[in-house]
């Protein structure tokens, strides 16, 4: 006996979010394919998959921290499930990310010798900043542009020709250098009110994905910036609501790879001088335009440029009655747009002999989940298993892979086995 139901998943660049649980993407269109892992049976059209499930999957009781139950006859408490939730809304699957497949992105990773240019750091996040820091030095004119290139591979090329570059094109050089790296960077329309600050309405912005901090992080390659409250980065949301709501007292601006860290009161801070422009500083004017917030839910910028028209915009009283695009308003702005992705949704139930284990994700080019058990080397393993943890304390550790070998966030599950 089977109980079938229908989820959606999209498919382009490995992107997999089945409901509930996560296959391997499956290519091509207007074909049928039928992939089987274990007793999940998926047929998949376009991008409709038809999962069915053994009889009774949908009734299992997912497992809490601090739950005690008789496992195989010895008696098992759950210390710990630390884990990232699969979120698939109307925001999380309007995004497009760009393809592992895209020769364009090899290409940027090669020429530019991007892996070099981040070797230096320790960790993912280490990695990330440094990369800001080169997107942000590759401008040599700032001011109105004096070429109609976009793109990352076309705009460093101009550069190159001693053409004129402003925010937008510093988004389009980071977003796709990130996406090369196997990284997942989103571009950012923001727009300041009317009756705040001066010059400039518009700037352009990015949020990239950090395992590391398991959130989404403000990066803006213009001022090679990034901002931290108590030592945590922050979204482009959480950054708004300290400016304007809590005028920035907690926060810290840290600036280029060398991580020189300003508070409000520091500001304005020379970031360069251009001539034909002046002066660029990072002050108000660079902070501002986050009243509102445009999340543009395309990074393939190389190909198909921003989706504007898909564009969802966080917007309220901050803004006052400046009129700006009109376009989908989070309800929750907190967290619509903050979906997770790159993770390995845990769910904990209890089976025969053992606790089941599945695993979800909404992770672009995925290829693999992989696994570890008390600390040990970390192996491939598919989306459901049955673990059978020892006597004592146990510990497992499961993350996601993309295509590019770059893992994603750990979940983490502790048990303890009555002796």
């Amino acid at each position: 006996m089977f109980a079938v139901g229908v989820v959606r998943i999209l498919t382009v660049g490995g992107f997999v979010r089945p409901g509930g649980v996560s296959f391997p993407a499956v290519r091509g269109r207007g074909r049928l394919h039928r992939v089987t892992h274990r007793r999940h049976i998926t047929t998949v059209i376009g991008c409709l998959v038809f999962l069915a499930l053994p009889a009774g999957a949908a009734a299992l009781v997912a497992l809490r921290a601090g739950d005690e139950l008789t496992v195989a006859g010895q008696w098992v408490v759950v210390r710990k499930i630390d884990t990232l939730p699969l979120v698939d809304s109307d925001y999380s699957r309007r995004f497009r990310f760009d393809s592992f497949e895209n020769p364009k992105l090899k290409q940027l990773r090669e020429r530019y010798k991007l892996d070099a240019v981040v070797a230096a750091g320790t960790t993912e996040f280490d990695k990330q900043v440094l990369l800001l820091d080169w997107a942000n030095r590759q401008f040599k004119k700032f001011g109105k542009p004096s070429s109609k290139a976009r793109g990352a591979i076309d705009v460093l090329a101009a550069i190159d020709d001693g053409h004129t570059f402003f925010c937008q094109h510093y988004a389009d050089v980071l977003v796709s250098a990130a996406a090369s790296l196997g990284w997942y960077d989103r571009p950012l329309a923001l727009r300041r009110p009317d009756h705040v600050g001066k010059g400039s309405t518009e700037h352009t912005s990015t949020e990239m994905w950090s395992s590391v901090h398991r959130k989404w992080v403000m990066m803006d390659p213009t001022f090679a910036m990034y901002a931290e409250k108590a030592g945590v980065p922050l979204s482009a949301y959480e950054l708004r609501q300290e400016w304007f709501l809590r005028d920035a007292k907690d926060v810290t601006f840290v600036v280029g790879k060398e991580r020189t860290r300003y508070r409000k009161s520091d500001l304005p801070v020379l970031r360069g001088h251009y001539p034909g422009f002046g002066d660029l500083h990072l002050d108000a004017s660079a902070i501002t335009p986050y009243a509102f917030i445009g999340y543009i839910p395309s990074t393939d910028l190389m190909d198909r440029g921003p989706d504007y028209a898909k564009m969802l915009i966080t917007q309220d009283a901050i803004g006052g009655g400046t009129k700006w695009h009109k376009r989908d308003i989070p309800k929750d702005p907190a967290t619509d747009p903050y979906f997770p992705i790159h993770q390995a949704a845990v769910t904990l139930s209890k089976a025969d002999g053992g606790l089941r284990v599945s695993l979800a994700t909404l992770t672009p080019n995925f290829k693999a989940y992989e696994a570890r058990v008390n600390g040990g080397e970390w192996k491939p393993t598919p989306p459901e298993w049955t673990w059978t943890p020892h006597a004592g304390p146990n510990k497992l550790e499961v993350r996601a892979v993309n295509q590019f070998g770059v893992p994603g966030a750990v979940s983490t599950v502790e048990v303890d086995v009555a002796k």
